[in-house]
Protein backbone atom coordinates (compact mmCIF):
# COMPACT_ATOMS: atom_id res chain seq x y z
CA UNK A 1 0.00 0.00 0.00
CA UNK A 2 1.30 3.08 -0.86
CA UNK A 3 0.18 6.94 -0.85
CA UNK A 4 0.12 8.62 -3.90
CA UNK A 5 -0.90 11.64 -5.51
CA UNK A 6 -4.40 11.15 -5.89
CA UNK A 7 -4.64 8.77 -3.27
CA UNK A 8 -3.92 5.76 -1.36
CA UNK A 9 -3.34 2.98 -4.28
CA UNK A 10 -1.38 -0.96 -3.59
CA UNK A 11 0.51 -2.43 -6.06
CA UNK A 12 1.98 -5.68 -6.89
CA UNK A 13 4.78 -3.97 -8.90
CA UNK A 14 3.09 -4.06 -12.54
CA UNK A 15 0.04 -3.45 -11.88
CA UNK A 16 -1.83 -0.26 -9.35
CA UNK A 17 -4.78 -0.03 -8.34
CA UNK A 18 -6.50 2.78 -6.12
CA UNK A 19 -9.12 2.06 -3.72
CA UNK A 20 -12.25 2.88 -3.71
CA UNK A 21 -13.03 6.63 -2.37
CA UNK A 22 -14.91 6.01 1.51
CA UNK A 23 -12.63 2.88 1.98
CA UNK A 24 -9.64 4.13 4.98
CA UNK A 25 -6.60 2.50 4.02
CA UNK A 26 -6.24 1.03 7.74
CA UNK A 27 -8.95 -1.97 7.21
CA UNK A 28 -7.84 -2.87 3.81
CA UNK A 29 -7.12 -6.36 4.13
CA UNK A 30 -4.67 -8.82 2.27
CA UNK A 31 -7.60 -10.49 0.27
CA UNK A 32 -9.35 -7.19 -0.94
CA UNK A 33 -6.05 -5.81 -1.78
CA UNK A 34 -5.35 -8.67 -4.16
CA UNK A 35 -8.99 -8.39 -5.17
CA UNK A 36 -8.54 -4.91 -6.59
CA UNK A 37 -5.20 -5.55 -8.24
CA UNK A 38 -6.98 -8.38 -10.01
CA UNK A 39 -9.80 -6.38 -11.12
CA UNK A 40 -7.68 -3.38 -12.48
CA UNK A 41 -5.68 -5.89 -14.07
CA UNK A 42 -8.59 -7.63 -16.06
CA UNK A 43 -9.36 -3.93 -17.42
CA UNK A 44 -6.86 -3.51 -19.37
CA UNK A 45 -4.88 -0.28 -19.67
CA UNK A 46 -5.99 3.32 -19.98
CA UNK A 47 -7.69 4.30 -23.14
CA UNK A 48 -5.96 7.39 -24.56
CA UNK A 49 -7.75 10.86 -24.81
CA UNK A 50 -7.88 12.50 -27.55
CA UNK A 51 -7.95 16.78 -27.42
CA UNK A 52 -10.40 18.58 -28.86
CA UNK A 53 -8.23 19.90 -31.13
CA UNK A 54 -7.24 16.48 -32.71
CA UNK A 55 -10.72 15.46 -32.40
CA UNK A 56 -11.74 18.78 -34.60
CA UNK A 57 -9.00 18.18 -37.11
CA UNK A 58 -9.52 14.35 -38.19
CA UNK A 59 -13.47 15.42 -38.02
CA UNK A 60 -12.46 18.77 -40.75
CA UNK A 61 -10.24 16.37 -42.66
CA UNK A 62 -12.68 13.59 -43.02
CA UNK A 63 -15.39 16.38 -44.31
CA UNK A 64 -12.45 18.05 -46.64
CA UNK A 65 -11.78 14.74 -48.10
CA UNK A 66 -15.54 13.34 -48.89
CA UNK A 67 -15.83 16.34 -51.16
CA UNK A 68 -14.06 16.80 -54.80
CA UNK A 69 -10.79 18.44 -54.56
CA UNK A 70 -10.73 21.89 -56.72
CA UNK A 71 -7.32 21.84 -58.56
CA UNK A 72 -5.56 25.51 -57.68
CA UNK A 73 -4.21 27.51 -60.41
CA UNK A 74 -0.96 28.62 -60.12
CA UNK A 75 -0.10 32.18 -61.62
CA UNK A 76 2.84 32.26 -63.46
CA UNK A 77 4.61 35.65 -62.90
CA UNK A 78 7.30 36.65 -65.54
CA UNK A 79 10.72 37.72 -64.27
CA UNK A 80 12.00 41.11 -65.51
CA UNK A 81 15.46 40.91 -66.87
CA UNK A 82 17.36 43.44 -65.78
CA UNK A 83 17.87 46.28 -68.56
CA UNK A 84 21.43 46.96 -69.77
CA UNK A 85 22.40 50.27 -70.81
CA UNK A 86 23.36 51.18 -74.30
CA UNK A 87 26.20 53.05 -73.23
CA UNK A 88 29.69 51.35 -75.40
CA UNK A 89 32.88 52.62 -74.35
CA UNK A 90 34.96 54.73 -77.36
Amino acid sequence: MLDGRYGPYVTDGETNASLPKGTPPEELTFEEALNLLAARAAAGPAKKKVSRKKAAKTTKSAKSSDAPKKSATKRRTTKKSPVKSAKKKA
